[in-house]
Order: C-alpha cells, then sequence, then structure tokens
C-alpha cells in the first residue's frame, strides 16, 4: 500500500463531519443558515376547506336476481327458445321451452267433465227437492180433505146416519193420507245431507281441475324478468322429470356487488364527515342499521370503478345495507351496493357492460360537514416526539412545526392541530434541511 493513500482519511472525516454538522435533525443554526443563499421551496398556504374522503373496497359482481328453471311436471321437451344458450339476453315473458302437453291436457278434460257431472248432480237434487215441496203441499191438502171427510162420517155415525164401517174406511184412508205427507217430509229431510254430500264432490273436482290446469301451465317454462342465460341444462327431445334443473337466468336489471372494507378506514371517514362526530363509534360499523344511517347522514355515494378489456368504466350504485359481521380471515366488513342496468354499455364515455363475475372497486366517496386544513402525505412527517411539517417563518426562513393529525382525506392528511390558515407549508422538505435557512416560498396552489 502506498503512503500517499493514507491522506485520502482524513479529507473523507473532515467531510463527513461537517455534513453531520450541517444536518443533524435540522439542528437550529442560524448563524449557519445565514452564510447559506436562499433556497426555493413548493410551498401549499393553508387555508381550512371541505375535505373530500374515499374509501375503497373490492368484490365481485352478482346477478341482483336469479332464476332456476326446475321442472314440476314429468315429460317430453319438445320446443326451446331460440338459440337458448349462456350470455344469451331473454325477454320478460319469453317462453323458454315447452313440455308435451298432450297428457296433462287429457287429464285437465277428464277432471273438467268430472266437475260437469257433479254440477248436474247437484242441480238435480235441487230439482227433486222442489219437487218434494211441491208434492208435500199437494198432499197436505189432500189430507185435509181426507181429514174432513173423516170427521163428516163420524158425525154421521154419532147421529147414528151411517154405519161404523164407513168410518173405519175414512180412517184408513186419512191415516194412509198421512203416511204419505210423513214420507214425503222424511225424503225432504235427507236433501240438505245430499246437498252436503254434492258440494264436497264439487269442491274436489274443482281442486282437481285447478291442479290439471296448472300441470298443464308448467308445461311452458317462461322468463319472470329480462334475463341473460346463465345455464342451459336441457334439450329437445330430452325427457325430464319433476325436480329437474332445466336451466337458470339471471336478471339484466342490476347487479350487486358487495365490497369488502377495513372498518377502521370507514370509522375514520365518518369521524371527518360528519359535524358531531363524538357520536361516531366503531361498534356501529357491526349493526347494520346504525351503521347505514350513518352513512346517509355523512353523504357518502358509491361508485363502482373498473377495468375490463382494457377499458375503464363507472357506474353510480346505491348503498342497500351493511353485513353488520366482520369477517374472521379478512377483518372486513361487507357493504352491499346496487348498479342499475349493469348490462348496458355507454358508447359516449367507452364504458363497456359491467360482467357477473367481474372483480371491481367500490369507492365510497363524501365531502365533509366542517372546513379543515388538509396537506399532501409528503408534507407530513414524523419522528419519536409525533408529526410536524416545515413551514416558513414570518422572516421567510425555515422553520418547523408541531401539528395533530385527524386522519386522511384521499391522498391527503387532514390536520386538527398546530396549523392555521395563511401558514405556509413545504411540500417536500430541502435537503439538507437546515432550520433557520432563507427560503424563496413557490406557491404549489
Amino acid at each position: 500500500m502506498s503512503w500517499r493513500i493514507l491522506l485520502f482519511f482524513p479529507a473523507v472525516a473532515i467531510g463527513v463531519a461537517l455534513f453531520w454538522f450541517q444536518t443533524r435533525g435540522g439542528a437550529e443554526n442560524p448563524a449557519q443558515a445565514n452564510e447559506i443563499s436562499p433556497v426555493a421551496v413548493r410551498v401549499r398556504t393553508v387555508v381550512a376547506a371541505d375535505v373530500t374522503v374515499d374509501v375503497s373496497g373490492f368484490g365481485r359482481v352478482t346477478p341482483h336476481r336469479t332464476w332456476e328453471a326446475v321442472s314440476q311436471v314429468d315429460g317430453r321437451v319438445i320446443e326451446i327458445f331460440d338459440d337458448l344458450a349462456e350470455g344469451v339476453i331473454v325477454p320478460e315473458g319469453a317462453i323458454l321451452l315447452l313440455i308435451d302437453p298432450r297428457d296433462y291436457e287429457i287429464a285437465r278434460d277428464r277432471t273438467a267433465a268430472n266437475l260437469d257431472m257433479a254440477r248436474a248432480e247437484l242441480a238435480e237434487l235441487e230439482a227433486q227437492e222442489e219437487n218434494t215441496l211441491e208434492q208435500i203441499a199437494l198432499e197436505r191438502r189432500i189430507e185435509a180433505v181426507t181429514q174432513a171427510e173423516f170427521d163428516r162420517r163420524e158425525s154421521l155415525v154419532a147421529s147414528g146416519t151411517a154405519s161404523a164401517a164407513s168410518l173405519e174406511q175414512a180412517q184408513r184412508d186419512l191415516i194412509a193420507q198421512q203416511r204419505r205427507v210423513l214420507d214425503l217430509e222424511n225424503q225432504l229431510a235427507l236433501f240438505p245431507v245430499q246437498r252436503v254430500s254434492v258440494e264436497a264432490t264439487i269442491r274436489t273436482r274443482s281442486v282437481e281441475l285447478e291442479e290439471a290446469e296448472r300441470n298443464l301451465s308448467n308445461t311452458v317454462i317462461t322468463a319472470p324478468f329480462q334475463a341473460r342465460v346463465a345455464l342451459a341444462e336441457v334439450e329437445v327431445g330430452e325427457y325430464v322429470r319433476i325436480g329437474q334443473s332445466l336451466l337458470t337466468i339471471n336478471g339484466t336489471s342490476a347487479a350487486n356487488i358487495t365490497a369488502e372494507i377495513q372498518p377502521d378506514e370507514m370509522f375514520g371517514a365518518l369521524r371527518l364527515l360528519l359535524a358531531n362526530n363524538s357520536e361516531v363509534d366503531p361498534s356501529m360499523l357491526t349493526e347494520s342499521g346504525a351503521a347505514r344511517q350513518a352513512l346517509a347522514l355523512a353523504g357518502i355515494t358509491a361508485t363502482v370503478r373498473s377495468t375490463q378489456s382494457g377499458q375503464r368504466g363507472s357506474w353510480p350504485s346505491q348503498i342497500i345495507r351493511i353485513d353488520g359481521s366482520i369477517d374472521d380471515t379478512t377483518g372486513t366488513v361487507g357493504i352491499l351496493v346496487r348498479v342499475d342496468n349493469p348490462g348496458v354499455a355507454d358508447p359516449s364515455v367507452g364504458r363497456p357492460p359491467l360482467a357477473t363475475g367481474a372483480f371491481v372497486e367500490v369507492q365510497f366517496s363524501g365531502t365533509g360537514q366542517t372546513p379543515r386544513i388538509s396537506l399532501p402525505r409528503s408534507a407530513v412527517l414524523e419522528d419519536e416526539a409525533g408529526a410536524y411539517v416545515y413551514i416558513v417563518d414570518d422572516e421567510s426562513r425555515l422553520a418547523r412545526q408541531r401539528v395533530g393529525l385527524e386522519g386522511r382525506a384521499g391522498g391527503d392528511v387532514v390536520i386538527n392541530d398546530g396549523l392555521s390558515d395563511g401558514i405556509q407549508v413545504l411540500l417536500a422538505a430541502p435537503q439538507p434541511a437546515i432550520l433557520g435557512m432563507a427560503l424563496v416560498s413557490v406557491d404549489a396552489q
């Protein structure tokens, strides 16, 4: 080793010591700072304003309504909707498939005929009852005549002008007539019971006809709403049985996304947005009703964002409910949002349809109700004593100011202590940062 190399180490040591002395934690050294030329720095003049808070969650797109067609009758498939395949859009009321209805038509006609017979039996019974009433009335008039004849004969016998034999004959005629009236009255008494039986038969036949008609209607499978075919599992000519799955469709009118968010982030957002944030409690996010009310009071709206096939799209959505439970694995809570008409593309903004199953971001946004001071995250530094920022003092020199942090709003940090309107805060500290050094402010706003 040459002795000249040894001369290098003292020079390095002196340079390191000088650099440490100049940059040790920004220790104030006004005398030294005066020797440095003013440094141009980018600043933001502090002004309290309404802050916009964003919290993002992620989830998959699921259909708002899903309907599975399950066969309720046995039979052979004789017709299927044109091009019934996965992905096809079917309108509301469209016939998706048709099962051979002939056996069910025969069953319906047979049951209808049985019902007609029961109704005819009831009509016949009612006619018989009416005839019986008329016959009883006639027989009672005959009974009255027979009774009068008996009374006359009895008077004649008493006066000795008629024989006892004629009286006995009149008595026999009266008894016979009374028996005929009694038989008819007994027959009339049976009609209500017979009517109950026939009416029960009619009700049974009516139920059977309703069942037959329902079975017949079940041979036609129609779409209950406009939907996209998700699964088609049947072909023409296939014999299907009761309970067999035929196809599955997903409604196209709306889509749901359950966005998983961190409770702490949403809790922090609510504290920034609500004017009376003392009532905000972290546990409220596990109470579905209270959480939804808090989101509404804070004016939080939801927007679904997605990138599909290289195309970015955003959809306004409605907050439906909060799950109210925290996932044991991820520590997140789910917020269900709904997008109307997700399958409709918007060429004006290059937005594609929102596909079922897509993994999307849901951004929850709101604007605060109380003006606050916010700064870019890069302007706020932290050490063991807490958070601080560099500011330009009244003499255009570098100073350090301790601040209190309340939360985050987008990419900014919300300050709740240590700053007031009009103070100039450095967006990035100069290197090296020497307290008291002269500055030239460049307003970045």
